[in-house]
């Protein structure tokens, strides 16, 4: 819920208050630079400590509080600035759960354990934009949004309040990409992906702002519906996972190409709602297929630091591509109409995530899913 009530609006908040397009692409990506950033050092930290849920509850409070401050500022520089920091702190909350959820996954069928996380995680979410959807129908105000961010988050740190330190031994030390098979080509394939993901990012927000024109109640409901139909996907996906991991791996990248070529044709609100009905499938891959292959080649005890450097490996190739694709954007504005700039940089972007999401199929895996893998 915490998660849910204000980051999906930021992005849309600063592009709606006429920013420039540079700095809509550094908050459409800063998300997943910051917080990779920050989650890979709360994760070595958790991994080594083993203080998963001090750290959890300690930077839930911090990033509570950083929403509520943030909640009086409105102008879109100072909002790049503080979501810079509150995301900083997310990727310390985070690296602990993920720390914690890690560690209990040890010895269980990791996609249907990761999709009852995932499903409780996005029926949370779900309440919280189908609050936001009521809030912004009668007042549409970013403060209340980020006001309750901040109390929510604040809430959640009383709810792991008891929860016990999980005792984890290690099973290899100083290990790293360089010594585990097949991270090394995960993590540099998911990069590859990762410059054409981030690069169509500052592009959907310009659309539903600019050519769409949805207002916030609009943009808050097809929110509220992607996050429904993500929850109904995820015991499928679950399945599909744990049966078929190379495969879950696979379409979870290729299926994000149909992204850029519906935004290319948006021109209504119901045309984003429509999208977002289905994309509840693509979602629940990513949140489960990805992390349950990750936790299949990294190390018991170990998984905290290694989500962190995927996290981070993510953070940086989607902000590169994000920024290339705003600045490519204000170039191409100035000798055509801004659909035919977007239509064009769409192409690229499936065109690239195309080539790169068959490049998963070249990642090895050695797990007792691969026997029956789809593309293995």
């Amino acid at each position: 819920m915490a998660n849910n009530v204000a980051s999906p609006f930021v992005g849309f908040n600063v592009t709606s208050s006429g920013a420039s397009d540079l700095l809509i692409g550094y908050v459409q990506a800063v998300n997943s630079l910051a917080s990779g950033i920050s989650q890979l050092i709360g994760g070595r930290i958790a991994d080594k400590t083993g203080k998963r849920v001090r750290i959890t509850i300690l930077f839930s409070i911090v990033t509570g509080v950083l929403w509520l401050g943030s909640a009086f500022f409105q102008s879109p520089t100072f909002l790049a600035v503080t979501f810079t920091i509150i995301t900083l702190s997310i990727g310390l909350y985070t690296a602990g759960w993920t720390s914690i959820v890690g560690e209990a996954s040890e010895g269980t069928g990791k996609g249907i354990f990761l999709a009852g996380f995932a499903k409780i995680a996005s029926i949370g979410g779900l309440l919280a934009l189908a609050l936001t959807t009521v809030l912004t129908a009668l007042y549409p105000s970013y403060t209340m949004l980020y006001l309750l961010s901040g109390g929510f988050f604040i809430l959640s740190a009383f709810v792991l309040r008891g929860q016990k330190e999980q005792t984890v031994e290690r099973k290899i030390s100083s290990s790293s990409f360089r010594t585990i098979s097949g991270l090394g080509r995960f993590y540099l394939v998911s990069g590859f992906y990762g410059v054409f993901w981030g690069f169509a990012w500052p592009l959907f927000t310009i659309t539903t702002v600019k050519i769409v024109r949805m207002d916030l109640f609009q943009y808050s409901l097809a929110q509220m519906i992607a996050v429904g139909s993500t929850i109904a996907f995820q015991p499928l996906v679950g399945r599909l996972v744990d049966n078929h991991r190379k495969g879950g791996v696979f379409w979870g990248r290729m299926g994000l190409v149909i992204y850029p070529l519906a935004y290319m044709l948006m021109s209504a609100p119901w045309h984003l709602y429509v999208l977002n009905v289905v994309s509840g499938l693509t979602n629940s891959l990513l949140n489960i297929a990805f992390i349950a292959y990750l936790y299949d080649i990294s190390p018991a005890g170990e998984r905290g630091r290694f989500t962190a450097e995927f996290g981070l490996v993510q953070g940086f190739t989607t902000m590169a591509g994000s920024l290339v694709a705003a600045a490519a954007l204000t170039v191409l504005t100035v000798s055509m109409s801004l659909w035919w700039s977007l239509a064009w940089l769409y192409l690229i972007a499936a065109a690239g995530r195309t080539i790169a999401a068959l490049l998963h199929l070249k990642l090895p895996y050695n797990g007792e899913a691969a026997r029956r893998a789809v593309f293995s």
